[in-house]
């Protein structure tokens, strides 16, 4: 199979890197050829980062610029600042969530969607905060909603894997009440995208 290319973006602390093991994870149910680079800088202290996920045969780890199939962006700078790795065919699943840094003059939600729009990508949006603070009482499953949300939105993840593949992995990722809880961000991640297709 041509491979895959998934580019999650974001800021540290919104789960990035655990989004990355259940696709992974996923891979590993469902046979397919994986690498995962993550470029961490000063994720930990709230700092922009990475997730690279190339699924099928192949030598590099790094997606080339304009060549993500997926990009699932946890925080709307980020994508922005990302959209280079995308091109007119690339599906945009972006959480309506903006962070600011402090003390920074940054433009608008609106404003800085608006650019995203111009580059000609397909962009789905979901408030995946809010969902999760619904689902399970606070905005740490977000990256599931994420994921859920994107694998309904995007036909390649629907072509590469069925659902069961992501809900088993997060068994494998996750321990003891965070499995089921993980498990239901997911799926109203999932339906919510069924909503925008």
């Amino acid at each position: 199979m041509a491979r895959y290319n998934i580019l999650v973006t974001g800021v540290g602390g919104q789960g990035l890197l655990t989004l990355g093991r259940v696709v992974g994870n996923a891979a590993i149910l469902a046979g397919i050829d994986a690498t995962i680079a993550e470029t961490h800088g000063l994720s930990q202290r709230g700092g922009s980062l990475i997730v690279q996920i190339r699924l099928g045969e192949g030598e590099s780890p790094l997606i080339p610029r304009g060549a993500a199939d997926l990009v699932i962006g946890m925080e709307v700078l980020e994508t922005a600042r990302r959209i280079i790795y995308a091109n007119t065919n690339t599906r945009v699943a972006m959480n309506k969530f903006l962070w600011p840094p402090p003390l920074a003059d940054y433009p608008d939600l609106e404003q800085v969607v608006d650019k995203i729009k111009e580059t000609g990508v397909k962009l789905y949006m979901i408030d995946a905060n809010r969902i999760s603070e619904n689902v399970v009482g606070s905005v740490i499953s977000a990256n599931m909603v994420m994921l859920g949300f994107a694998y309904a939105v995007d036909e390649g993840l629907k072509k590469l894997f069925d659902k069961k593949h992501f809900l088993q992995a997060i068994e494998r990722v996750f321990r003891g009440k965070a499995v089921e809880l993980n498990k239901k961000a997911f799926e109203a991640g999932y339906e919510e995208g069924l909503k925008q297709t």
